[in-house]
């Protein structure tokens, strides 16, 4: 069944406007009679029917009673920006392995460093794609996207580490400690962070180190940012099933 995100899907009538409507209309070639899953990101789910089309509106009602949803264990990204558009892809892919939230750092050896109306236009892309790829992989809450800021800005913000977050950082001098032998004995949320091309200083080990991190190894290999991503994430995700 086909899914969208809406900001009410508790009433009993909804107004379906803007990209939603035309995400809905054109990208999904819904029709009159359809039903969808609707989803808040609040936690409430629930099945409409889509009952009117004009120009720029589409109407729908509930037919379904509203299903609340369980909140896992918490992934949280935290990648320090890559060189292009490579965040793009990153974004994309975290969402469709389950990130709760994704956080864009800069750190000594990031090279992209947005800022002002440019760092803005680009959260603004990054939350469009998170929620276009949320409902193409039909799941329950977007992933939030943090503003963009420095690496031991962020370390400061999450520094003392709740008891229940296990902070791991993917690190090429790390040789013998993996991913699956840190999680065998983990089920509470992860926070997983991921360096820029030319990976961490010295200086920035130590002080992930100081903050609680966990150094781990994604194998013999020098993997790209965005690659790095996707492999841990995916061993994270099989890990827990």
């Amino acid at each position: 069944m086909k899914r969208i995100f809406l900001e009410n899907v508790t009433s009993d009538l909804v107004t379906i406007s803007g990209d939603d409507a035309n995400h809905l209309a054109r990208s999904l070639r819904a029709r009159r009679g359809d039903r969808i899953t609707a989803v808040d990101g609040a936690g409430n789910c629930a099945v409409i029917e889509l009952i009117d089309f004009d120009k720029e509106t589409i109407k729908a009602r509930r037919v379904s009673d509203i299903k609340k949803i369980v909140v896992e264990k918490k992934i949280v990204l935290a990648d320090c920006l890559p060189k292009q558009n490579r965040f793009d892809n990153i974004i994309e892919k975290a969402t469709e392995l389950g990130v709760a939230k994704i956080e864009p750092l800069i750190s000594d050896r990031t090279i992209a460093r947005p800022g002002g109306i440019r760092a803005q236009s680009k959260l603004e892309r990054w939350r469009k794609i998170a929620k276009e790829a949320a409902e193409q992989c039909a799941r329950d809450t977007i992933p939030e996207i943090g503003e963009i800021r420095e690496l031991d800005e962020w370390l400061k913000e999450i520094t003392p580490l709740d008891k229940d977050t296990l902070l791991l950082f993917c690190w090429e001098n790390e040789q013998e400690r993996t991913v699956r032998e840190v999680l065998t004995a983990w089920n509470g949320n992860i926070i997983v962070l991921i360096g820029p091309e030319g990976g961490f200083s010295e200086r920035e080990v130590n002080a992930i180190k100081s903050a609680g991190g966990v150094s781990v190894t994604l194998g013999k290999r020098i993997l790209k940012t965005d690659t790095a991503v996707i492999s841990v994430l995916a061993m994270i995700n099989y890990e827990r099933m």
